[in-house]
């Protein structure tokens, strides 16, 4: 007896939370039909969606995985858009939460191992809306210094700056070892970043972090 595939539009979703999982586990060694069956489609429904195969896929479920960091970005900015020093806090420990995941960490590894062998697929992926919370904050803080609360010459440039701080060197050691990252450590490394930009950009209000939850 058949499965039952449902409507097509509703395939979709399924077939990108099939792939996530069956990449993680078996890596590009899955075959297409194996995800289709997982997904409870067929491969020609695959192909409807993702006519570029496995590669596109592994793309757009990069994509779906950071869409799950918005809901929480949304959040964020409701509660805490005009306290700045909360804010950046939040985003730091969001995205370190999510990038040092043991489940991204795998995943990142395995989409940086496509990329050195398939290079052309790097402009799929630089066509994705991957700089939203970049621009997003960006935004934020040209706010923050039309209102003469901090000092920038140039919000997105700062903003990219603030991103990679948060990171620091943990994440390419992380990648290449597939090793936790100490969480007391990560937080540190949050709060230290948080407090020597709003130095750099010369913030109106003193804020000591250490009360901030």
């Amino acid at each position: 007896m058949n499965k039952p595939q449902g409507r097509p539009m509703k395939a979709r979703p399924r077939i990108l939370e099939a792939a996530r999982d069956l990449f993680l586990k078996h890596g590009m060694d899955v075959s297409l039909h194996t995800i289709a069956e997982k997904a409870n489609t067929t491969r020609p429904t695959l192909y409807s969606h993702f006519p570029g195969g496995k590669d596109q896929l592994l793309v757009e479920t990069f994509s779906l995985l950071n869409d799950r960091l918005q809901p929480t970005l949304q959040q964020l900015l409701k509660e805490k858009k005009n306290e700045l020093p909360a804010l950046l806090l939040g985003i730091a420990r969001m995205l370190q939460d999510y990038f040092f995941s043991a489940e991204n960490i795998h995943f990142q590894r395995l989409l940086i191992q496509v990329l050195v062998q398939r290079p052309e697929i790097f402009s799929s992926l630089a066509n994705r809306s991957t700089g939203r919370i970049r621009d997003t904050l960006a935004h934020v803080l040209g706010e923050h210094h039309a209102k003469k609360e901090i000092e920038l010459d140039d919000p997105h440039l700062q903003s990219t700056a603030f991103l990679g701080a948060i990171m620091g060197y943990a994440l390419p050691a992380a990648l290449i070892d597939e090793a936790p990252v100490d969480p007391v450590w990560l937080d540190k490394l949050a709060q230290s970043s948080v407090e020597t930009f709003l130095k750099a950009w010369r913030y109106q209000q003193h804020v000591s972090l250490s009360g901030l939850q």
